[in-house]
């Protein structure tokens, strides 16, 4: 069973684009008010933790897919091994 792969870029583009589009909202929410709302002030940090927590988020899931396709490249060549092997009891 072949499963499909996405190549590097379309997973880095994928990646931003999502990042993107998550951040956005919280972009939109520290920049609409001119004036000075009280409690709002620190706004400028939610986001910063907000992207370096998704940006977390994103690298680790394409770490764990890299791992994930290196572990199924090395079981097909353990099972090809073990076809050219011949039977021990011959």
């Amino acid at each position: 069973m072949k499963i499909s792969t996405i190549s590097r870029r379309a997973r880095i583009a994928i990646t931003v684009t999502l990042v993107a589009i998550l951040a956005l909202p919280s972009t939109a929410l520290a920049a609409t008010s001119t004036q000075e709302i009280p409690g709002n002030g620190n706004l400028g940090f939610l986001l910063v933790g907000e992207i370096i927590v998704w940006a977390g988020f994103f690298a680790y899931t394409f770490y764990m897919s890299r791992k994930t396709n290196d572990l199924r490249r090395e079981i097909e060549d353990l099972r090809a091994l073990l076809k050219a092997v011949p039977p021990a009891g011959n």
